[in-house]
């Protein structure tokens, strides 16, 4: 799940190495609630300018609310190992939520929402171990590849 935007091309080592770990984070929430609910993921990977994406497949046979999990999970995961996120962090992910609500009423959204940040704060918690060791394989490895996808 990739931004629209990007941050501007950092060459600080520190900055660098903030960012990748940021965004192996996010990334890694994004796969582990994936394989949680069976999606498949093909291939995950970071840049050196905070962005990454997870190529899984679609979650479109999930409830609303676990879909809504699928696309939070990456924020959620930054907020639980405290990786702060930069001003276009998660906006490809904020983007999606939107479009799943399209047609609720204010309400229902909301609730939705709601729902779907506790499901995926849940799961994150009940695997943290696993967050843990993917964004630090993700973190050194930069992609990783499943050529017959990767499931749990």
């Amino acid at each position: 799940m990739r931004s629209q935007l990007h941050r501007i091309r950092v060459t600080d080592a520190q900055t660098v190495q903030e960012n990748l770990r940021d965004a192996a984070y996010h990334e890694a929430g994004h796969v582990v609630v994936a394989r949680f609910f069976g999606l498949t993921v093909r291939q995950v990977e970071i840049e050196e300018d905070g962005s990454g994406r997870a190529d899984i497949s679609s979650a479109e046979r999930l409830p609303l609310v676990d879909q809504v999990a699928v696309c939070v999970a990456g924020i959620e995961a930054q907020e639980l190992f405290d990786c702060p996120m930069h001003d276009h962090a998660a906006l490809g992910d904020y983007l999606k939520v939107r479009e799943l609500m399209a047609g609720l009423t204010d309400a229902e959204s909301y609730q939705c929402r709601q729902a779907g940040y506790l499901r995926a704060l849940q799961i994150l918690k009940s695997r943290l171990p696993e967050i843990d060791e993917l964004a630090h394989r993700l973190f050194r490895q930069r992609r990783i590849e499943t050529p017959d996808g990767d499931r749990d």
